[in-house]
C-alpha cells in the first residue's frame, strides 16, 4: 500500500514538472517567433498561455502580448482581469494601459475600490499611459456622488498618477465652495511638480478659491517658484491688481530668494497694496 501511494505521488509530481517544462518551452517558442518577426503566430501562442498553470509562464505571456500590442492583444488581456496572482494581474493592468485598450477602461476603474497597494500602483501607471481619457475617467469616479464611499481610493490613484492629472482635476474647482474644494487641493498639493503650479495660478483671479490656491502653492514649495515669477512678469502687462498682490504674497510664503529681483521691480508700483505686499514678502525672504 505504501509503495502504491509513493508511486502515485511520484506520478503526480512528474506530471506537474512536465507541465511546467511544457509551459516554459511554449513561452520560449512564442518569444522566439516574435524575435523572428512572426508576430501573429507569437501572439496566438502567447494568448493561449495566459491561462497556463504556472504564474511565471503567465507573466511572460502577458509581457509578450503587451509587447506585440494591438486590439487582439488588448482584448485577450482584458479577459484576464480575473487573474488571481497579484504580480501577473499588475502586469496585465500596466500592459492594458501601454496598449491603450479603451474597452477595458471602465473595468480597470472598477478595480480601484478593492485594490491593494501593488494594484493601485499598477492602475496609476495604466491610467497615466491612457492619457487624458484615463485621467478624466478616474476624476469623474472620484467626483461622483454615488461613489462617495470609494472617494479615498480614487484619490490615492490620482495622487499616484502624478502631474498628468492636473488638467483633469483643476476643472473641479470652478463654481464650488472652499469646503467643496478642500480635497481637490489636497490632491494638487501632494503632486510636487511645476506643471501643477502653472495650472493653478490662473485661479488666483477667482475670489472663491484664491486663498486655497495660495495655500496650495505654498505646499508645492520650490516647484511653485518659477511659475510664480513668470506669472508676475506677465502681470506687468495685464495690471490685475489683486492677482499681482497674491503672486507677490506667494513668493514671500515660498521664501523664494530667486524672486527678490522680481519683487524689487514692483517696489515702486503706483499701488500702496502692491508696495506693502512687496515689503512684507521681502521681509519673509530676507528676514529683515
Amino acid at each position: 500500500m505504501i509503495k502504491v501511494k509513493y508511486t502515485s505521488a511520484w506520478a503526480i509530481l512528474s506530471l506537474l514538472i512536465m507541465l511546467v517544462f511544457t509551459g516554459c518551452a511554449s513561452i520560449e517558442k512564442a518569444e522566439s517567433l516574435h524575435r523572428e518577426g512572426e508576430k501573429q503566430k507569437a501572439l496566438e501562442m502567447a494568448v493561449s498561455l495566459l491561462e497556463d498553470d504556472s504564474s511565471k509562464v503567465r507573466l511572460r505571456a502577458v509581457k509578450l502580448v503587451g509587447k506585440i500590442g494591438g486590439p487582439q492583444a488588448g482584448a485577450a488581456l482584458h479577459q484576464r482581469l480575473v487573474e488571481s496572482n497579484a504580480r501577473v494581474l499588475s502586469e496585465i493592468i500596466r500592459n492594458l494601459g501601454k496598449i491603450q485598450y479603451e474597452p477595458a477602461l471602465e473595468d480597470l476603474a472598477d478595480l480601484v475600490p478593492a485594490a491593494d497597494a501593488e494594484i493601485i500602483r499598477a492602475l496609476a501607471d495604466a491610467f497615466r499611459a491612457y492619457g487624458k481619457t484615463g485621467t478624466d475617467l478616474v476624476v469623474s469616479r472620484y467626483d461622483s456622488p454615488s461613489l462617495s464611499s470609494d472617494r479615498a481610493a480614487y484619490k490615492e490613484v490620482l495622487i499616484r498618477i502624478g502631474p498628468e492629472i492636473a488638467d483633469s482635476v483643476i476643472k473641479l474647482l470652478k463654481g464650488r465652495s472652499f469646503f467643496d474644494n478642500r480635497d481637490t487641493f489636497k490632491i494638487l498639493q501632494s503632486i510636487k511638480n511645476p506643471r501643477v503650479a502653472t495650472l493653478m495660478l490662473p485661479y488666483l483671479a477667482d475670489e472663491e478659491v484664491a486663498s486655497q490656491v495660495i495655500e496650495a502653492m505654498r505646499h508645492l514649495g520650490s516647484n511653485a517658484v518659477e511659475a510664480t515669477i513668470t506669472a508676475l512678469q506677465k502681470q506687468k502687462k495685464s495690471g490685475e491688481l489683486l492677482v499681482t498682490v497674491r503672486l507677490i504674497r506667494i513668493l514671500g510664503l515660498l521664501k523664494a530668494k530667486s524672486g527678490i529681483e522680481m519683487l524689487l521691480s514692483y517696489s515702486q508700483h503706483d499701488s500702496d497694496r502692491v508696495r506693502d505686499a512687496v515689503e512684507q514678502s521681502l521681509f519673509q525672504i530676507r528676514g529683515f
